[in-house]
């Protein structure tokens, strides 16, 4: 059986070409005279929405991800020019709102806060760049997730969002991606298999 849409070789079973990403259904051997294939556009679920863009995507959410841990460090530099004594910029022991620089736990605090929360969400765009890189079952439901968190950081979280969402989000996007991950197929282990 070869594919309509780009003349690619499939077996039987096959959902969607591996060349173009269409997808495929054979006629039912009924209706296949001996030696005929068929393949026939079931419904637009293979637009290669997914197959033309994943990398892109992925791509985006790894610079994203390097740029909130270049970020962790800048506030880990700032943290340390303020609060520690001796660097801190109205003198040693001096805070402008009062007390010394161990005095104002609740900035410290709030700094401190906002850098771990900097840490998870920078390593989970790391993983989900990985993930999409790798076709894992699982990325596509983690980059819906973090497209929704991304909306609220504007301009640049909300504008990868949307990119994000009008990737995965659609049910032909889910199907595709199923595809390319070869979701029904054998799992996927680390350098074992038969």
């Amino acid at each position: 059986m070869y594919c309509d849409g780009c003349g690619t070789p499939f077996s039987a079973g096959t959902q969607y070409c591996s060349s173009c990403g269409k997808h495929l259904m054979a006629a039912p051997a009924s209706q296949a005279a001996p030696g005929a294939t068929v393949a026939k556009r079931v419904s637009p679920a293979a637009d290669g929405r997914v197959r033309r863009n994943l990398n892109i995507v992925a791509a985006l959410w790894l610079a994203s991800g390097v740029l909130r841990l270049l970020e962790v460090g800048g506030l880990m530099i700032f943290r340390r020019l303020v609060f520690q004594s001796g660097w801190g910029w109205m003198g040693p022991g001096r805070w402008p709102f009062g007390g010394a620089f161990g005095g104002n736990p609740i900035l410290l605090g709030g700094l401190l806060s906002a850098g771990a929360i900097m840490v998870v969400f920078g390593a989970a765009y790391l993983l989900l760049a990985w993930g999409l890189l790798e076709r894992q079952p699982w990325a596509r439901l983690l980059g819906i997730v973090l497209a929704f968190l991304a909306l609220l950081r504007f301009p640049l979280g909300t504008a990868l969002g949307i990119y994000t969402l009008w990737v995965l989000l659609p049910e032909n996007s889910q199907r595709e991606y199923d595809a390319l991950a070869d979701v029904s197929g054998p799992i996927k282990t680390a350098g074992y298999g038969a």
